[in-house]
């Protein structure tokens, strides 16, 4: 009876977590993952979305508690009771040694998930960390805020083009430029650098 819990946990967890990594080397299974409050995390389908975290929902064994890791309690638990099972007699000891072996995995799974999710950066351009940066007219800014030109800088490790505009001189194209500030419509107020 125990070979057979062991078994079917060993098995049960590995063909689910060997499911898991070919439905989403494949695509066919996005970033999810739902932890033991019912909140879903990640994105399906290669989507944009920002899954949430576990932490703040009051207690970190819940943040602990997630299908990647119970997969992983599950498979470890399994073999190292077969394991156990030939070598030693004592039930209490296989148990024990097997619960351990499944709760640190789990723990493992979650800090490597925990970790993998902090790699993530969001794609999105924010403009106000351009002020203060330098970059180049790309095309001629009129005179006196009569009009909009274009520059282009290093903004966020990528190079961007903006709309801008200056209070003094006409710039050139090619001139150097400093943002001064930006304003409501996501236009970049600059001067010569």
């Amino acid at each position: 009876m125990e070979e057979t819990v062991y078994t079917a946990c060993a098995a049960a967890g590995a063909t689910l977590v060997l499911l898991q990594v070919i439905l989403q080397s494949l695509g066919l299974f996005g970033e999810v993952d739902i932890d033991m409050d019912g909140h879903a995390d990640g994105d399906m389908g290669g989507g944009d979305s920002e899954g949430g975290d576990s932490e703040g929902h009051g207690n970190v064994f819940f943040g602990i508690l997630s299908f990647k890791a119970l997969c992983a309690f599950s498979a470890l638990f399994g073999l190292v009771g077969l394991i156990m099972l030939e070598q030693t007699e004592l039930i209490g000891v296989r148990i024990a040694v097997s619960v351990a072996a499944g709760v640190s995995g789990m723990i493992v799974v979650a800090a490597l998930m925990r970790g993998l999710s902090k790699l993530q950066q969001s794609g999105t351009v924010r403009i106000a960390n351009a002020v203060g940066k330098t970059g180049s007219c790309y095309l001629r800014i009129p005179a006196n805020g009569s009009g909009v030109g274009k520059v282009t800088l290093e903004l966020q490790g990528r190079t961007v083009e903006l709309a801008a505009r200056t209070d003094g001189d006409e710039i050139p194209t090619g001139a150097r430029i400093s943002v001064i500030s930006v304003d409501s419509d996501n236009t970049v107020s600059v001067k010569p650098a």
